[in-house]
This record gives structure tokens, C-alpha cells and sequence, in this order.
């Protein structure tokens, strides 16, 4: 499947990496005048957990890049790995000049699915997010490479394009972790990034916050803030195994054992020092301020959020 892969950020080299050693075509697109940035191979520094992989390796990634992309180059595939914010002006730029391929989009998502309808029907589109995450210093990405990856149905999806997407990813050892209903689980994932997430924006970073056991309690009551977000819009939020540990059980107790996976384990402490936070502090914002706002809307009381929300909204941006 001939795949073009859109940008070179993190997520998306992670990706067109493995894919590519795992003999997909893969080619990224890049903005005008940035090719040359990328002719030379890229450094990266992986902890894999995929099975059959080496768990830790130092390799280089030679990516084909191009500036421009035309419908006779015939793209089957499109994965569009941005900012959620970023998504429909990347999808508006590339759909017709991939006029017959699919687009995955790996992409948080908080409003639903509409804006990207007006641009593509739901035949052509795919939704997913990536397990792998990573994070650049000193010309190395530091890639943190999970065995699944986030993927699931969504009304008016085709089933034969979400089967294809699964036999190209399993190539490359990569699992689908389905879900039945792909954008009510983004809503949840982006509920308990803006509670985990907001706090460590408030705290001034992960580490501040995995170290502070009182912050991590707090970070907790503030997760639960934006899940009561998402039950005003009518999401069964106990329904999902991601939102268990913060509903049920001892909090303290919950809060250490996380706190306890990030500091004490290796793939934990390199997703502290390599990972979204340092990158795009931007997306973390948008992740605290969505949730806020709707819950502000909808009338639903959440003191933890709140109470973040003078600080967070006065950094740089």
C-alpha cells in the first residue's frame, strides 16, 4: 500500500519508520523548503517493545521526503499524525491531491467528528491515535515504541479500509488495540489528558508532577473533573477500562503506583524526559482549556480544573 505520511514531527518518523523497515512504501511530505532539512538520516534512539524486536536499539532513519504530492502519484494511503488543531487544514491541503487514498488520522480529537466530514466522506476517512511517543535533543529522537497502537470504528467508516490499516500496521508488529466506538474513546482519552496534563502544566512539568504525591493526588480529582465533563455530554465514562483507575479505589494509592511506573521503570522515565510535554506544551493547553470551556457551557461544577485555570491560561503560549 503506497502510504504518504504527512510531516516528520515525532509521531509521524516514529511510524513511517517502523513502517518502513517492516517494507512499506512510505513517503513523508514535508512544507515547501524544508527538504533539505531531512537529507540526511535521522538518529533515533528506540526502547521497543514490540515482540521480535531488538529492546533497545540506536539506528537511523533515511526518509523519502517530498515537498509537493500530485493525484498521479497514486497514494493509497494518507496518515496525517498532527495536532488535533492542525488536522482539517492538513487533511484540506492533501485530499485531492490524494483523490483515492484513505486517511488515517491519528489525531486527538474533543469536538467530533464534523469539521473533517465537510472536507471528506466517512468512506475515505479512518480514525486512530498512536501508543508510541517519543521526543528530540541533540539531533536524536528518542522513540518510545509501544506494540499497539489506538484504532477503532466510527460511524460510516469502511470496514474493508479499517482491515487493511490493521494487516499494514501488523507488518510491522503493530497491534490494533480496537475500539468499538473510536471517537467516544478520544473524548475520554483527551478528558484524562486534561486532567494529567493540565496539572503538570501547573506543576511546570511531568517530573514536578510524578514527584509531588500531593499533585498527583490532585491530578486525580482533576481527571474526574473532565470525566463528569463527559457524562453532561452523555458518555458512559465507567464503561472504559482507561478510566477505572481513576474511579474506583484507594486515590493515594493509585496515584503512587503511577507516579511509581514514571520514575522507576525505563520506558516510565523516558517518556518523562523524551516526551509531550517538552515538545508541544501547546497541545497540553488545548487539552485543559477544551474541557474547561465545555464544562463551563454545560454548567458542570469542577473545582480541580478550575482552580488551575488562572495559571495555565497566563503562560506563553
Amino acid at each position: 500500500m503506497k502510504t504518504l505520511v504527512v510531516g516528520l514531527g515525532n509521531i509521524g518518523t516514529i511510524y513511517g519508520w517502523a513502517l518502513s523497515q517492516a517494507g512499506v512504501d512510505i513517503t513523508h511530505v514535508v512544507r515547501k523548503g524544508k527538504r533539505k532539512l531531512f537529507e540526511q538520516r535521522l538518529k533515533l534512539d528506540v526502547l521497543d517493545l514490540r515482540k521480535g524486536y531488538p529492546q533497545t536499539q540506536q539506528t537511523t532513519y533515511l526518509a523519502r521526503v517530498v515537498e509537493e504530492v500530485s493525484p498521479a502519484d497514486g497514494y493509497e494511503l494518507v496518515i496525517v499524525p498532527t495536532q488535533g488543531y492542525q488536522l482539517a487544514g492538513a487533511v484540506r491541503q492533501f485530499r485531492n491531491d490524494a483523490p483515492a487514498a484513505t486517511f488515517l488520522l491519528f489525531a486527538a480529537n474533543w469536538a467530533g467528528p464534523q469539521e473533517i466530514d465537510q472536507l471528506l466522506p466517512r468512506s475515505r476517512y479512518l480514525w486512530g491515535y498512536a501508543a508510541a511517543n517519543g521526543g528530540r535533543a541533540n539531533d536524536v529522537l528518542y522513540v518510545n515504541m509501544r506494540d499497539n497502537y489506538h484504532f477503532g470504528k466510527s460511524e460510516g467508516c469502511s470496514q474493508e479500509k479499517l482491515e487493511a490499516v490493521i494487516e499494514l500496521f501488523g507488518r510491522a508488529a503493530l497491534r490494533a488495540d480496537l475500539k468499538p466506538n473510536i471517537i467516544e474513546w478520544l473524548w475520554v482519552h483527551y478528558a484524562v489528558n486534561c486532567g494529567l496534563l493540565g496539572t503538570a502544566l501547573y506543576a511546570g512539568g511531568i517530573k514536578q508532577l510524578v514527584s509531588d504525591p500531593a499533585l498527583m493526588v490532585f491530578s486525580v480529582y482533576a481527571v474526574r473533573d473532565a470525566l463528569k465533563v463527559l457524562e453532561k455530554r452523555g458518555v458512559d465514562v465507567a464503561a472504559y477500562e482507561d478510566t477505572k483507575p481513576f474511579l474506583q479505589g484507594p486515590i493515594d494509592e493509585f496515584a503512587r503506583s503511577y507516579s511509581n511506573s514514571l520514575l522507576n521503570t525505563t520506558y516510565g522515565q523516558r517518556v518523562v524526559a523524551s516526551g509531550q510535554f517538552g515538545n508541544n506544551p501547546e497541545e497540553l493547553r488545548s487539552f485543559y482549556l477544551d474541557v474547561l470551556k465545555t464544562g463551563e457551557q454545560l454548567g458542570v461544577y469542577t473545582p480541580h480544573l478550575s482552580a488551575m485555570k488562572a495559571r495555565i491560561e497566563s503562560l506563553p503560549s
